[in-house]
């Protein structure tokens, strides 16, 4: 007879570990979520009671976490993990997937687009909505964790219910409205404090995602190639689209780079004026209270929709003017992995034709 299955610690790797049918399952150190993963195990292997056909989306999106955390990127887990939770204290706990509406995922997004960048829910912060791309994205998090839950071979709920339920906003068109100019790049490095005034430098100069610089530490320095190598940053990604390996430093970059390396040889060097990590969110929060809070800059001079990102377009864009030949060269720069994005995004700026013609006058093979 079968050894039942039980939910047990294991010292060796810290963390709570069950094995059913034969096949081991890491279950991590909360022993709620333990319980609760292991209980859906003994279910989804019929040993147990018989499977809920309409769980609480609560369960079904801790199941998506833990898909996510084990194969993609960790700031995507995390973003991930914010957004689900501030979902569920919205429609609740007890919410099963079938009683899932439109109307659920339509009224937590008002609730995002009030005027103030943060506010406190059960002491947890909860960003902003400030674009149409943004909630796109917030409603695609919802969508994947459904979609995830009807495949085959996770098999957690029948249909999705909210299929065709949604309207996806489409996402504002990147390199036009965003691009930072000369002007408030100027100002921001004048008013921002000098930690914060560091990232928008090498942002504007490496044209890097905010996400990456945020991670990016003294180790990955190559001096002698003049560039970090950062592909370990993205080994556990499974979306090869934004497979970075390296971001190219030109000799300004390099001389921020080796300051910050010497005050930060372990861990991230970009640190905040309390010397913690920077990361994509507290960077768009101090953008935000530049513009809106401080009392010295909010009655400044600011462009609409001023994002970080924009410091990435208008790399690119200025790139492209440039050398409207050489967009290969710019997949590489930016980590792309062809010329989709790039065509699609900011082929308005340049013409491909004309550049070849240009290339081409005065060429001659003999």
């Amino acid at each position: 007879m079968a050894r039942k299955p039980k939910l047990n610690w294991t010292e060796s790797l810290e963390q709570y570990t069950t094995t059913i049918d034969g096949v081991f399952h890491r279950l991590g150190t909360d022993k709620t979520i333990a319980e609760r993963q292991f209980h859906f195990l003994l279910n989804k292997a019929d040993l147990g009671e018989s499977v809920d056909k309409n769980p609480p989306f609560a369960e079904v999106a801790d199941q998506w976490l833990a898909h996510v955390k084990e194969n993609h990127a960790e700031d995507r887990y995390r973003l991930c993990k914010d957004r689900l939770e501030e979902f569920v204290r919205s429609i609740g706990l007890g919410v099963r997937v079938r009683d899932l509406r439109a109307s659920h995922v339509n009224r937590w997004i008002e609730d995002k687009k009030q005027p103030t960048l943060k506010e406190k829910v059960k002491g947890q912060r909860v960003t902003c909505i400030a674009s149409a791309g943004t909630e796109r994205n917030y409603k695609s998090i919802i969508l994947a964790v459904l979609n995830w839950a009807t495949k085959p071979k996770v098999r957690l709920i029948a249909s999705n219910p909210l299929r065709g339920m949604l309207e996806l906003p489409e996402g504002e068109a990147r390199g036009g409205d965003v691009l930072w100019d000369a002007k408030v790049y100027e100002q921001v490095l004048r008013v921002a404090n000098p930690a914060f005034a560091d990232v928008v430098r090498v942002l504007a100069l490496t044209g890097a995602r905010p996400s990456t610089v945020c991670r990016v530490e003294a180790r990955h320095f190559r001096p002698d190639l003049k560039l970090w190598d950062v592909e370990d940053l993205y080994k556990l990604r499974l979306n090869k689209n934004k497979y970075v390996k390296r971001i190219w430093l030109v000799s300004e970059a390099i001389e921020l780079v080796e300051k910050k390396n010497g005050q930060h040889p372990n861990g991230p060097i970009f640190r905040n004026a309390h010397g913690r990590p920077w990361t994509s969110a507290s960077l768009g929060v101090y953008l935000y209270q530049l513009q809106n809070k401080f009392k010295d800059t909010k009655n400044l001079e600011w462009p609409e929709k001023l994002y970080l990102y924009g410091l990435r377009h208008s790399f690119a864009t200025k790139f492209i003017v440039a050398n409207p030949d050489k967009l290969e060269y710019l997949r590489v720069l930016l980590g792309h992995k062809d010329l989709k994005m790039i065509r699609q995004h900011y082929g308005h700026l340049c013409d491909e034709h004309a550049a070849v013609h240009n290339v081409l006058d005065g060429f001659k093979v003999f």
